[in-house]
């Protein structure tokens, strides 16, 4: 049974969250002109609990981490054509799969592919981590790990929140595919660890095998 002070300090921190929250959303125009003035935007979206230092954290969820809450339409609207690079980590998974179709509407992939190229200036840098489908099909197959637990929520996300749930999935011909179809170019492997980055999913490791794909790619000017 939860005492009192228990139940004052759970409101009091609910209550704290809600405040960050307002206040977040509240200065997001006035941090929007702050950044746009520095210039050089970079911007980390999907930071969830991690900040990376030099970049512009968002995401749709609050978390202490975040400098703008808000979702890819909306960055999409105020930093068109305004950033030199873009970082997204284990979050285009999240996105739908574009089908054989490649349906590039907003809530694919390839849409969100497309929105990023928008507001990158032109050789800015897109920066990808996802789940490599191949290394982890690889670990199952040669029975090093089963699909569950530890297979499993790399595939389909945790889902313990509406947003956490994974729709496609990659390995490195389709990424590939994917970025080249939204006009990236200039395609190379990265490596978070050695860029300096804080510690994310970019970094996941199973058994000393990489289970990110990290790529890194370039937009091309549009003839």
């Amino acid at each position: 049974m939860c005492t009192s002070d228990e139940s004052f300090n759970g409101l009091s921190t609910m209550f704290k969250n809600f405040l960050y929250r307002l206040k977040t959303r509240l200065l997001r125009k006035t941090r929007l002109r702050k950044y746009l003035q520095q210039g050089g935007c970079k911007i980390y979206f999907g930071c969830g609990n991690v900040k990376q230092e030099g970049y512009i954290n968002i995401d749709v969820r609050w978390t202490p981490a975040v400098d703008i809450m808000a979702d890819l339409d909306w960055c999409a609207k105020n930093f068109h054509g305004k950033c030199h690079e873009f970082y997204i980590s284990h979050l285009l998974e999240h996105f739908n799969s574009p089908g054989k179709a490649m349906r590039a509407s907003s809530n694919t992939a390839l849409g969100a592919l497309n929105l990023i190229n928008a507001m990158l200036i032109t050789d800015g840098i897109v920066r990808v981590a996802v789940p490599d489908f191949r290394a982890l099909a690889e670990l199952y197959v040669q029975g090093r790990f089963p699909l569950f637990p530890r297979l499993h929520g790399r595939l389909m996300g945790e889902q313990n929140y509406y947003e956490n749930q994974h729709a496609c999935a990659f390995d490195r011909e389709f990424l590939e595919y994917c970025l080249k179809y939204c006009h990236f170019g200039m395609i190379e492997e990265w490596d978070p660890e050695n860029e300096g980055f804080s510690r994310d999913g970019s970094f996941d490791r199973l058994d000393e095998r990489a289970t990110s794909l990290n790529l890194l790619a370039r937009k091309l000017e549009h003839i």
